[in-house]
């Protein structure tokens, strides 16, 4: 039971077996998509420097003199390489950080699903109606209804009286499952 996780805990957990702590610090899920994709981001504006720097120096000149035909090539092969890398490096972080909050959501939701089987072990759940429920009808705000009925299904708080009660009360029976039949077969 202890070395069952959930794919969030997995993903969180500091260190691979048996890798070294450097290693498992370096390549863990969280921080290699990351740091892969500041990296590639630095590249790329290394890039855009690499064709500026060719367009303004001596690549950029015909006969030691600056021509802008000679320029236009280093500043649209460096500019558009550069701006490529530098978006795509921009789109591994960006799915680098979803990658972490969607783990974790996962591991909130799993703390919630975990927490409600705690809740309702320990007996806080109101059953949804009696056990014996074949002379009872679950009395509403100005009507009364089968057990079964959806109108009351789910609802916290229902009170279970005999038909005879309800209508004692000024209860009218429910349109939609029409206890009436319940009563008569009785």
């Amino acid at each position: 039971m202890a070395d069952e996780q959930s794919p969030a805990q997995r993903a969180s957990s500091p260190g691979r077996r048996g890798a070294p702590a450097f290693v498992s610090a370096v390549l863990r899920p969280g921080r290699l998509g990351a740091r892969l994709g500041l990296a590639v981001v630095a590249l790329g504006l290394i890039i855009i420097g690499i064709g500026w720097n060719g367009a303004a120096g001596a690549g950029g000149q015909i006969n030691h003199v600056s021509d802008l035909r000679a320029q236009l090539p280093w500043l649209l092969s460096g500019g558009f390489l550069g701006l490529g890398v530098v978006v795509l490096g921009a789109a591994l972080v960006i799915t680098e950080s979803n990658r972490e909050n969607r783990l974790r959501l996962e591991q909130k939701l799993d703390e919630m699903v975990e927490a409600l089987e705690r809740t309702s072990a320990a007996g806080t759940v109101t059953p949804a109606a009696p056990v014996d429920a074949s002379r009872l009808v679950a009395v509403g705000a100005s009507s009364y209804h089968r057990p079964d009925c959806h109108l009351v299904d789910g609802r916290k708080e229902v009170e279970y009286l005999t038909p005879e009660e309800a209508s004692d009360r000024g209860l009218k029976p429910c349109r939609i499952c029409d206890p009436e039949p319940a009563r008569a077969g009785a």
